[in-house]
């Protein structure tokens, strides 16, 4: 091979080597800058009311309390006589509600035993028979109970105080109110312990209270991301009703984690606690759930978005081989390897956004960073010029939720399918999502999104 061949051949080399190198790029990372302050963890509210049908509390306080109100004793006459008095429930406990209080009626019958009669063996007769009234304030205690304080407010007689001696029946009114005067708190207090120990709130609220602790899956693909509910606290406000019902408004306030992959494990659940009570609680439930996304999770979602992901430029076509989300201070950072048209790494920065019309998180205003584009201006400036970069934030999205829409009915399934479901009702209305921050931290992003809505709680059966 002569020399000018060589010489030929040398250049030619060189240019074919000149072609290639120009289009390999090898860009040095941003630098780093400082992150903002985590987001704190907030505090969610549920706001729900549990409704009893009056009804139904008739019932179970006709079952508590039984037929005799005051059992027989020994009541002494203005002359010394000893008088045997009963006093029995006739008939059912009826209810009704108005104006924050309860009002409940009932007949007696007072029975006695005649302490003047000549038989040794005296027979129990009638004295009176009457229906009495009583009113109380309906609140609800710590302890979970429904409490009334009834006072004895008014009655009338379906039939008179008489009493029968020598044959001759002898109208006793005033010993017959005497005998109800000194009994009546004995007759308050019995309606009171019925109400005490068959209304117990906290039966109903325990079922809710453990099944709203359990992971609920609000995503399936690409991958699965659950959100877990953490209840701390339960709040009450005062009783309100009408002639067909009695409301408790309550309140649980709670913490909220996310977890990215398989259903979580939960080992142990929170105790129900301690009922706390308010002057009031809101109508509408404040959630807000503070996800994080870890960059190995988000990483791991880009790797499937991008597989065999080929995108064709002006200057030929470039694959993505990989990518590789991680945080920048205030911003995103995307190292990408290439191949084809360009080989090399490139860097990009863009600002997470939360989407609220799909629900993602994204990466939005991506470019190139000032190394890489400084190197692409020297080897392929075509690749700054061109579609590479809205192909890339194209693919640059991970869902935090995939329907939703669906959250509400499927917490209200989950509830139907529990325990719960079988004497309680759950509805949401009104649920929607408001996204209020989005902060990168060195791990991943925090993303803090407020839901609002409306829970209600009806018993179906006590």
């Amino acid at each position: 091979m002569n020399t000018q061949r060589l010489i030929g051949f040398f250049i030619v080399f060189a240019a074919l080597l000149a072609s290639v190198s120009c289009n390999r790029v090898r860009s040095k990372p941003p630098a780093a800058q400082d992150f903002e302050p985590a987001i704190p963890d907030p505090i969610s509210y549920v706001a729900g009311d549990i409704t009893f049908k009056i009804a139904d509390l008739e019932r179970k306080i006709n079952k508590s309390l039984g037929v005799v109100l005051v059992p027989e004793e020994t009541f002494e006459g203005k002359k010394g006589e000893a008088w045997h008095i009963r006093v029995e429930r006739t008939g059912p406990v009826r209810i009704h509600y108005a104006n924050r209080k309860v009002s409940f009626s009932a007949p007696l019958q007072v029975w006695y035993t005649n302490p003047i009669g000549l038989r040794k063996i005296r027979k129990r007769r009638p004295l009176c028979a009457l229906a009495v009234n009583f009113v109380s304030p309906l609140s609800i205690g710590s302890n979970w109970r429904l409490a009334t304080r009834s006072r004895f407010e008014n009655y009338h007689w379906i039939h008179k105080p008489t009493v029968q001696m020598l044959g001759i029946k002898i109208g006793v009114t005033k010993l017959a109110e005497s005998i109800l005067d000194k009994r009546k708190a004995e007759i308050e207090a019995a309606i009171d312990k019925a109400v005490h120990t068959e209304l117990r709130l906290d039966r109903h609220v325990r079922k809710v209270w453990r099944d709203m602790q359990k992971p609920l899956r609000i995503a399936k693909k690409p991958e699965e991301i659950w959100i877990i509910p953490k209840p701390f606290s339960i709040a009450a406000a005062p009783v309100f009703g009408d002639e067909k019902r009695i409301t408790v408004p309550l309140q649980i306030a709670f913490r909220v984690d996310t977890k990215v992959g398989p259903k979580p494990i939960v080992t142990e659940l929170e105790r129900l606690p301690r009922l706390l009570r308010r002057a009031k609680t809101p109508e509408a439930s404040r959630l807000e759930v503070r996800a994080f996304i870890p960059f190995e999770d988000a990483n791991r979602v880009l790797a499937k978005a991008l597989e065999d992901q080929k995108i064709k430029l002006a200057g030929g076509k470039v694959k993505i081989k990989n990518a590789t989300v991680y945080g920048g201070g205030r911003s995103l950072i995307v190292k990408t390897e290439v191949t084809g048209a360009v080989n090399g790494t490139l860097y990009f920065h863009g600002q997470p956004s939360y989407d609220t019309l799909n629900n993602t998180l994204e990466i939005k205003s991506l470019d190139f960073d000032v190394d890489t584009k400084e190197r692409l201006f020297a080897t392929a400036d075509w690749l700054l010029h061109d579609h590479f970069r809205d192909s890339l934030q194209s693919v640059m999205v991970i869902p935090l939720r995939h329907q939703i829409s669906e959250l509400p009915e499927k917490i209200e399934t989950a509830f139907a399918r529990g325990g719960a479901g079988r004497k309680t009702t759950l509805n949401i209305d009104s649920f929607r999502l408001v996204p209020q921050r989005v902060v990168v931290r060195p791990e991943g992003v925090q993303v803090l999104i407020k839901v609002e809505s409306k829970v209600a709680v009806r018993v179906k059966k006590l």
